[in-house]
């Protein structure tokens, strides 16, 4: 028979990556740890079987033992298959229990067994890529104080076909492991530890890797991450892979496991499980009756500001707060309502009239107050429910957390405004951004809690001390990046940042303030404030721990990152036709370039529409043409722009795109680059070659 293979996006997109990947021979570096994998069998077919030891003995990295351990199956296949290969290759150990343990007491055996200075858990029926050891070695060269290193990972079918759901992960986030088993497979740990912490735990089964591996990381924080598929977890029916339902007693094991950690820690918290994903959110209790500093900077904005604290007034369950609003210069007779809402709720009130800088406002606030606890609160906020800012309090008391942020929803409660802030290579923006929050995405990136490198400052609760540790916030970033500024500080002090989404409120953004993007003085103040934030923190330019680099750069959906450059296509007929970026319509082509964003990487939004009869045949490229002529083409993917509709007759939705371009990967030379767009039908024949905008770039 016939077997089709169905080869989806992700496979082919994974392949062309792999197959560029470049790998150090680790055989050759100075140093070439053995590492002991750490397989517990138990009624395997052989055809899942037989592929997992395979896929260890084409390790192209060779100072390995493989450690298989049966816990008495009763299939007559495993015994057979695992005495071939202990004959086979002298780097396989195999050892037959003669009582059945279940997973933590088999993989003890197996722990028993290795000699590595490093070991690994491998599952029986899942598989590595060949250059997954090879990959943990090189790091190793480059660091070996490491304890503990994760890979990425994706999954396979029961046929071991079909690789599909990707798992990209951040780098170490230990408050994201506290919401999930993140760091999962490939999984390499320090054999000392894992021996001094008495390796798995009898009764956490289902759960027993993450008990491992909270119990490993209470003893060490030299951990490494690194940012390639070097696991392939293998979805049968029966297994977690497929569905994490399954097996409900996993769930009650991963319970008991974050019970024991929080036990362990002298933490108090409750445990509540989260709708549709599985998982038991840890909420941390308030420590005494610390008093929390609420400051609000303002302006001219009554009406938004008198709801704010309203709301917080009468809906906040937490009472230990303090007031201080700083104004900077609202007309008298809005300061003279200011004064009378100040008076009614026993508020600081901070009146100087000044230039809008949202950075001195801020440190104006904190100075004057006396809390224990800062909470920098947007004026267009509105406050929903009762225990928020308890969750964000319990979390912000943790010795580790730095700045903690609210999940922050629009007008209406149905879309994403805020649930942390993701260091796109383009800079800085809002994860999942306008997205609704009644769909689950990327692991339950808007259900559970995860660390990140930013939270806004709309809602932002950080610790006093921390505050002044990091000296407030800088006031050369007057409008924008300040919070991001901030967050980074404390980044770099060691601690981490969360987005709590069970702390949910109202952000009626843009209320108080234009939008950037839309006026070109905001443009050019906005490029200047993100240079300056890079300057001082180089780390971020273009690197965010907390948000995997093979994810998509330029939209905020965790999607993949499926940028396409093609450096071999010479476009010789194009012609250069303007120098503004303005809205057009020429010869049946309707195009706007909306946005250019310039740093290590471009960043184009823009749109384009031909002849509405053969719009959805026409393939779209953004053209890219250096000082010296050298030209680079890459294609465009289509995007819904629901606000072109009907200009020009327009009826077709996806006409927009939204791209970001590595300057480096284009090969191109040089400071100034010219801009424009193409588009030809696929059958080869040339429809256009007029391009529609073009833009020099300093």
């Amino acid at each position: 028979m016939k077997v089709i293979e169905h080869r989806s996006e992700y496979e082919k997109w994974i392949e062309n990556i792999e197959k560029h990947y470049e790998h150090l021979d680790a055989n050759k570096l100075q140093y070439q740890p053995k590492i002991s994998i750490l397989v517990p069998v138990y009624n395997v077919l052989d055809r899942h079987l037989i592929p997992c030891i395979e896929s260890v003995r084409k390790q192209t990295y060779k100072n390995w033992e493989l450690c298989l351990v049966d816990d008495c199956s009763t299939m007559e296949n495993v015994k057979k298959t695992l005495n071939k290969y202990k004959n086979k290759d002298k780097r396989i150990k195999v050892k037959f229990r003669e009582t059945n343990g279940h997973i933590s007491q088999c993989t003890n055996t197996a722990l028993d067994m290795a000699t590595g200075e490093y070991i690994a858990f491998l599952d029986c029926d899942d598989t590595l890529a060949k250059f997954a050891l090879n990959e943990v070695v090189e790091l190793l060269n480059k660091n070996r104080d490491l304890d503990f290193i994760y890979s990425d990972e994706d999954k396979i079918d029961d046929e071991g076909l079909n690789r599909h759901m990707p798992h990209f992960k951040p780098d170490w986030s230990p408050d994201t492991l506290m919401s999930h088993m993140y760091t999962c497979h490939f999984g390499v740990y320090r054999t000392s530890i894992a021996r001094e912490i008495g390796g798995d735990r009898k009764g956490y089964e289902g759960a027993q890797d993450y008990d491992f591996t909270l119990r490993f990381t209470e003893k060490t924080d030299k951990i490494a991450h690194i940012d390639k598929i070097l696991y392939h977890w293998r979805e049968r029916v029966e297994s977690t892979a497929a569905d994490a339902g399954a097996k409900p007693y996993i769930l009650e094991a991963a319970k008991k496991t974050k019970e024991d950690a929080l036990r362990r820690r002298g933490l108090k918290a409750n445990l509540e499980l989260v709708d549709g994903i599985y998982q038991y959110r840890v909420n941390y209790l308030v420590d005494g009756d610390p008093k929390v500093s609420v400051v609000i900077p303002s302006k001219d904005n009554y009406k938004i500001l008198e709801k704010c604290i309203t709301s917080f007034v009468e809906k906040t369950r937490y009472k230990n707060y303090e007031f201080i609003l700083v104004d900077n210069g609202s007309s008298d007779e809005n300061k003279e309502k200011y004064s009378e809402l100040a008076k009614k709720y026993n508020i600081t009130y901070i009146y100087e009239k000044m230039d809008f800088n949202f950075s001195k406002m801020c440190n104006m606030g904190v100075a004057k107050s006396t809390g224990d606890y800062i909470l920098l609160l947007n004026d267009d906020i509105e406050i929903i429910d009762e225990e928020w800012l308890e969750r964000m309090l319990g979390q912000a008391q943790l010795k580790h957390i730095g700045a903690v942020g609210a999940k922050l929803l629009y007008e209406g409660g149905e879309r994403i405004q805020h649930i942390g802030v993701v260091n796109y290579k383009v800079g800085p923006a809002h994860a999942l951004g306008k997205l609704k929050d009644d769909v689950i995405y990327y692991f339950g990136r808007n259900k559970i809690d995860y660390n990140s490198s930013a939270v806004t400052a709309a809602c932002l609760l950080v610790s006093r001390a921390k505050y002044e540790e990091v000296n407030g916030f800088d006031e050369d970033l007057a409008v924008t990046y300040n919070d991001v500024d901030f967050c980074f500080k404390l980044v770099e002090k060691g601690y981490y940042n969360i987005c709590r989404n069970d702390a949910v409120l109202i952000h009626y953004e843009s209320i108080s303030r234009g939008n950037d993007f839309l006026d070109k003085n905001k443009m050019r103040r906005l490029n200047k404030e993100r240079d300056h934030l890079y300057k001082k923190h180089p780390m971020f330019d273009s690197y965010d721990p907390f948000y995997n680099l093979n994810l998509a750069q330029d939209k905020s959906d965790y999607s993949y990152n499926y940028t396409k450059v093609d450096r071999t296509i010479s476009v010789k007929k194009v012609k250069l036709i303007d120098e503004n970026i303005y809205n057009k319509y020429e010869n049946g082509i309707a195009y706007m370039i909306d946005n250019v964003i310039v740093g290590k990487d471009i960043y184009i939004r823009g749109w384009m529409c031909t002849n509405n009869r053969i719009e959805g045949l026409i393939k779209r490229y953004l053209i890219l043409e250096d000082e010296n002529g050298k030209i680079a083409r890459i294609k465009l993917n289509r995007r819904k722009r629901t606000d072109v509709k009907g200009k020009q007759g327009i009826t077709y939705l996806k006409t927009g795109f939204e791209i970001c371009v590595p300057r480096n990967a284009v090969d191109l030379k040089g400071s100034i680059y010219k801009i424009c767009l193409y588009s030809e039908l696929p059958i080869g024949k040339k429809f256009y070659e007029e391009t529609s905008e073009v833009v020099e770039l300093m």
